[in-house]
C-alpha cells in the first residue's frame, strides 16, 4: 500500500515555527499510520535541523534561487520523482502560518483523482490585479484576467492531491511563472491553472480556515480555534507581511493566539465594501 506525504517548507526565520507549531500540532492531531512529513530545507540553522532529525522527519536539503513560495514546488517534484511510486497522495501546506487542531487523514481517501482545495469567502487582496510582463508572458497575461474575473481566489497554503496530478501542476506552474523571486504570483498562477483544468474538488473552509477571509465567524478558547461551536481541523494565519496577519503570538497551545483589536472587522468590512488592498511586487 502506497503512503500519504505531507510537505513543509521552512528557513531558519519560520524553522521554530515549523517545529514548534507546524510539526508537533500536525504530529498530536492527524493520524499518520500512512504518512510521512518532509520537511525542505531552505537555510535552517543546525540546531533546527538537530530538533527534526529527532522528530524523525525527511529532510531534503535545497538551493534557496527565489522565493520559497515558488521553488519548493520544483522541489517537491524533484523529491517526489527521486521517490518514485512510493506515494499516491500529497498535502503541500504553508509551514510558517498554519496549524492542525484536528484529524484530517481522512481527505487523503476522498476524491482521490482530484485537487482539494478550500476557495476564500471574502478576497481581501485583489489578486486578479497581480499580472507583470516580468512574471507571466503576454499571453497568458491576457488569459488569466479573463478566467479569474470575478472568481473566488483558491488559497493555496493547503492543497491535497493526486502524485501524478500534482507532478503535473509542478510542471505548468514553473513553466508559465518567469519571475520565481517575488512573493504573490504563484497564487495567480496556481489559480489560474485550477480553473482553467477543472480539476479540483472544494472542500470546507475548516480545512484551511483563513482567518481573515473565512465566511464563519470563530471564537479562541485556551488557545484553540473554533467556529460552529466546533474546533477548526486547520487554521491559517495568513498575511503578506507580519503586521497583516489578525492574530498575533500565533500558535499552537494555551498560551498562543490574540486577535489583534479592531484589525478583523477592519480587513472584512475592505473585503465587503470592495475597498481591496493590493499587493505592491
Amino acid at each position: 500500500m502506497k503512503k500519504s506525504v505531507i510537505f513543509g517548507a521552512t528557513d531558519s526565520k519560520f524553522g521554530d515555527f515549523t517545529i514548534n507549531h507546524w510539526l508537533k500540532s500536525l504530529k498530536e492531531n492527524v493520524n499518520l499510520s500512512n504518512t510521512e512529513i518532509v520537511i525542505l530545507d531552505y537555510g535552517m540553522n543546525e540546531e533546527q535541523i538537530s530538533k527534526l532529525k529527532e522528530q524523525k522527519v525527511i529532510i531534503k536539503k535545497c538551493v534557496r534561487n527565489g522565493h520559497v513560495t515558488i521553488i519548493r514546488y520544483k522541489d517537491m517534484k524533484d523529491f517526489l520523482n527521486e521517490t518514485k511510486n512510493r506515494y499516491d497522495q500529497v498535502l503541500a501546506t504553508d509551514a510558517g502560518d498554519i496549524i492542525f487542531q484536528s484529524d484530517i487523514s481522512e481527505l487523503f481517501n476522498k476524491d482521490k483523482t482530484n485537487f482539494r482545495v478550500v476557495c476564500e469567502t471574502y478576497n481581501i487582496f485583489n489578486f486578479h490585479n497581480i499580472y507583470s510582463k516580468g512574471m507571466f508572458i503576454e499571453e497568458d497575461i491576457k488569459n488569466m484576467k479573463e478566467l479569474l474575473k470575478d472568481r473566488k481566489m483558491i488559497n493555496v497554503g493547503i492543497i491535497f492531491a493526486p502524485v501524478e496530478e500534482f507532478l503535473k501542476i509542478c510542471d505548468k506552474f514553473n513553466s508559465i511563472l518567469i519571475d520565481k523571486t517575488k512573493f504573490g504570483p504563484e497564487q495567480v498562477a496556481l489559480n489560474y491553472i485550477l480553473y482553467r483544468d477543472g480539476n479540483f474538488k472544494e472542500i470546507e473552509e475548516k480545512y484551511n480556515y483563513v482567518i481573515s477571509t473565512a465566511a464563519n465567524a470563530f471564537k479562541i478558547n485556551d488557545g484553540k480555534f473554533y467556529s460552529n461551536g466546533e474546533i477548526i481541523h486547520i487554521v491559517h494565519n495568513t498575511g503578506w507581511k507580519s503586521f497583516l496577519r489578525p492574530v498575533k503570538n500565533f500558535g499552537y497551545g494555551k498560551d498562543f493566539n490574540k486577535v489583534k483589536k479592531g484589525y478583523l472587522l477592519a480587513l472584512r468590512t475592505m473585503a465587503k465594501t470592495k475597498k481591496i488592498l493590493k499587493i505592491p511586487l
